[in-house]
């Protein structure tokens, strides 16, 4: 028993180590790492790594955004009269989130990556909701489209209320890269009334195949599974 509990140990071990040591291929993925450019991200700010040309913006609460001379842009919530309960923050409750308009200069939002392997198939997790703009009034009907290379994931058509408020929904989604270099995007959709806004936070992509070291963690442990099956086995031969 405890040489079964200890290979038992080890395998958990070995999951855990590669989880702990995955690559991660966003970069700035919570949005809190921010510098100057105009024609970046929103107008006067942007968030490293990222760029857009779009009607974008970095929020780091719901009812202020980051931007410059664009600083008085708010979104309906809780702490500005919305009819949702939303506090302003992101699914995890830390970082950062960017705005997307998807009415008004829409464009998406995108980071190049690389050190990828062509052929291997990576996961995109991130978290999105939907709202729309202070001061603005009525439902919209909104939608969200992730890409890598040439693979797309695209939302449902969400019924956002007045002045409403999705709530934070969470995806992962598998994407084969088809290149060592191919560019991240997002772009919202949305309709009229406008401007309706999609929400974006806490982007993440890593590989979907164990690290090398983990690898061997694991066949040590199934070996010595196989040792301890073969050696009850021979116990019982004996008695």
């Amino acid at each position: 028993m405890k040489i079964k509990s200890a290979i038992i140990g080890g395998l958990a071990l070995a999951f855990s180590m590669g989880s702990a040591h995955a690559t991660q291929f966003v970069k700035n993925g919570d949005f809190t790492e921010l510098t100057s450019g105009l024609g970046q991200l929103g107008y006067d700010t942007a968030a490293t790594g990222w760029a857009t040309t779009g009607y974008n913006f970095v929020f780091t609460q719901a009812d202020q955004s980051v931007n410059g001379s664009y600083a008085g842009l708010s979104l309906w919530d809780q702490a500005n009269g919305g009819a949702s309960t939303w506090n302003g923050l992101t699914k995890s409750g830390t970082g950062n989130f960017v705005a997307m308009d998807s009415d008004f200069e829409t464009a998406p939002l995108t980071q190049t990556i690389t050190g990828l392997t062509s052929g291997k198939t990576y996961y995109l997790t991130f978290n999105y909701a939907f709202g729309q703009q202070y001061g603005f009034s009525g439902p919209t009907v909104q939608s969200l489209t992730a890409s890598l290379g040439g693979t797309s994931w695209t939302s449902a058509n969400f019924d956002v209320a007045n002045h409403g408020f999705t709530g934070w929904q969470s995806v992962e989604v598998g994407f084969k890269a088809n290149s060592t270099s191919e560019v991240l995007s997002f772009l919202a959709s949305g309709n009229l009334p406008v401007p309706p806004f999609a929400l974006v936070s806490n982007v993440s992509m890593t590989a979907g195949v164990p690290e090398l070291s983990t690898w061997a963690l694991m066949l040590m442990g199934f070996a010595g599974l196989g040792f301890a099956g073969h050696r009850r086995a021979k116990n019982r031969a004996v008695a």
